[in-house]
């Protein structure tokens, strides 16, 4: 039986697709790790040009930059300078991403990018399945961060709260959080990586997608979160074939997550009763579909040549997965570190 198994793997034809995702993988790592590069280059770029606005001077300094940019606190800590290097570096990074992937799977038939008629309303359907387990995940994961505090271990978190409200800082946060931010992150966690990776098997393209999506979130308790609600993600796209309800599905969770802290700065009045209704009657639908429709979140890869063990082993042994990963690992550790040096 030993034998039989050893030959069958060595056959002509799951040769050729070890081969085929192999080269997928690492093309897609190192476009990823492309990104990542890209996201501090624009970076820079855009120091340069938030110092030239607000000094009304030019340097090729990069450390006279950065010098006089950590003296203009209240600037630099405001959500409208924050959101605004998002919305700079997101866009100009995923613009060249977005060429570039078109140039490597150019010849690729099946594109998760692409629309499909209907996948909007499943959208819609699968949100409040969505919401529920993120709810629960934060949930879990708040328990865990409390239970690490009270030993000593502090846990570095994002904030999101808007800091010198005004206009043009809700403006330019809901832009880049509730619109933006959704938009591209489906763009390159779900539809670039399902892409380049589902034909060799959709089990493994959406590990993979999960674990991308979440470890770049930067700290850990928005990486537990987001791998989790990545992995539901993933499937779902995986199961219509297109980001589209991905899409639908993550903007309005940005928009759920985020709207406390943008009724605060418009001066929204009574929107935390309108808020708990609508989490109970989200939270109700969504328990609903889950309960009915769990089962049909199960990923069949039988068909592929590969099997799924294989196609996941290949993934994930392959030198570029291992060095992307390291790079989204090592900030999440070093920021760890750093938080309780």
């Amino acid at each position: 039986m030993t034998t039989k198994k050893s030959v069958s793997l060595l056959t002509p034809e799951k040769q050729q697709e070890k081969k085929l995702l192999t080269i997928d993988c690492v093309k897609i790592s190192l476009l990823l790790i492309l990104y990542n590069l890209l996201n501090r280059i624009f970076a820079v770029l855009f120091f340069y040009v938030a110092y030239t606005y607000h000094s009304g001077k030019f340097t090729l300094s990069y450390s006279a930059v950065l010098s006089y940019l950590k003296k203009q606190t209240a600037f630099i800590s405001s959500t409208t300078f924050s959101m605004t290097a998002n919305l700079f570096i997101t866009l100009m990074s995923v613009l060249v991403f977005g060429i570039v992937f078109a140039i490597l799977f150019r010849k690729r038939e099946s594109s998760f990018i692409k629309p499909r008629k209907g996948t909007a309303v499943k959208g819609l359907k699968w949100f409040s399945a969505c919401f529920v387990i993120n709810i629960l995940l934060s949930q879990l994961i708040s328990i865990l961060t409390g239970i690490l505090g009270q030993n000593g271990v502090t846990v570095p978190t994002s904030d999101f709260s808007i800091h010198q409200p005004s206009a043009i800082a809700v403006i330019v946060q809901f832009s880049y959080v509730v619109i933006i931010a959704p938009i591209v992150e489906e763009f390159i966690y779900r539809g670039a990586i399902l892409t380049a990776l589902s034909p060799y098997g959709r089990g493994a393209a959406v590990l993979f997608s999960a674990l991308a999506f979440g470890l770049m979130h930067g700290n850990i308790p928005q990486a537990a979160s987001a791998f989790g609600t990545g992995l539901v993600y993933a499937i779902i796209a995986a199961k219509c074939g297109s980001i589209l309800p991905t899409v639908i599905i993550h903007c309005l969770n940005n928009l759920l997550a985020n709207f406390s802290s943008i009724s605060d700065a418009i001066g929204l009045e009574h929107y935390e009763t309108f808020m708990s209704v609508a989490e109970i009657v989200i939270g109700l639908v969504g328990f609903m579909v889950l309960f009915t429709s769990l089962k049909k979140l199960i990923i069949d890869d039988s068909e592929n040549v590969l099997t799924p063990k294989e196609c996941r082993r290949y993934v994930f042994t392959n030198p570029a997965t291992i060095v992307y990963m390291l790079c989204l690992i090592i900030p999440i550790v070093k920021s760890l570190v750093q938080a309780n040096s």
